[in-house]
């Protein structure tokens, strides 16, 4: 195997008096690994993200995108992202919306004829020819998914791909992410849906607060008799403010008449 995404020692912040949103982040993704990267709103995972993407530029530390810099356009063509809210043009229908990003990636009228299609089998808009303006959100997921995998990437980059999907559509998710990493495809997982993550994942990294809590192979972060679940919320417990003090009117008795 050979190392895709190389991150050390990252960090970045937005002002100079905010916080860091991501204070010394470490870690690796192989290809044909998937690596989860899980923890709380505003933990930094989207800041990763988009470092790694070449969106934003870190303040600290060193990303190696197939052994390049996030902002060289030859890394970022190896690259999928499958966005968690994708925000497609409207007045477009999924196949016209697959050629046009087939263009931007350079592929010719024979290999868009082939790839279009049977990309939009897999997320089963091969029927519909409605506008994306009239498809909901879980139809907007399973279209972000199908732009992400229409290059062929190295590196598919899933930002909560199943959050808005049905069961069905969860299990295709499971069962391209296996077949990718099959083929050699790393994966870097951001979900919030830990059993999914549970079950797909070799390697995660737990964040809050933009630091590490803890980081190893799924048997290393989850002992026996426990679920990914119960240690994620018990390590970011252990880090923030219990949120259980609920509003007094909740519990109040309504007044008799």
């Amino acid at each position: 195997m050979s190392t895709v995404v190389s991150v050390q020692d990252l960090r970045k912040r937005y002002g100079s008096r905010d916080p860091w949103a991501v204070d010394g982040v470490s870690f690796q993704i192989e290809s044909g690994e998937a690596f989860g990267l899980l923890g709380p709103n505003g933990a930094g995972k989207t800041s990763i993200v988009k470092m790694i993407t070449g969106l934003v530029r870190p303040d600290g530390g060193k990303i190696s995108l197939f052994g390049s810099d996030p902002g060289n356009p030859a890394a970022r063509a190896d690259l999928g992202f499958a966005p968690e809210d994708p925000d497609f043009p409207k007045y477009l229908r999924a196949g016209e919306l697959l050629d046009y990003f087939a263009s931007l990636l350079g592929l010719d009228k024979a290999e868009r004829r082939r790839r279009i299609p049977e990309t939009l089998s897999f997320a089963g808009l091969q029927s519909e020819n409605r506008q994306i303006r009239q498809y909901s959100k879980g139809m907007k997921q399973r279209l972000g998914i199908a732009q992400a995998i229409l290059g062929r990437p190295k590196l598919l980059i899933l930002d909560e791909p199943t959050a808005d999907l049905d069961p069905i559509g969860r299990r295709d998710v499971r069962a391209l992410i296996e077949r990718l990493k099959e083929s050699g495809v790393a994966i870097l997982l951001n979900s919030h849906l830990l059993s999914e993550v549970e079950r797909v994942c070799d390697n995660v990294a737990i964040l809050a607060k933009g630091h590490v809590l803890k980081q190893g192979t799924m048997s290393e972060v989850v002992p026996d008799g426990s679920n990914l679940e119960d240690v994620f919320v018990q390590l970011v417990e252990t880090n923030e403010p219990k949120r259980d003090n609920f509003p007094s009117f909740i519990s109040e008795t309504e007044p008799q008449p």
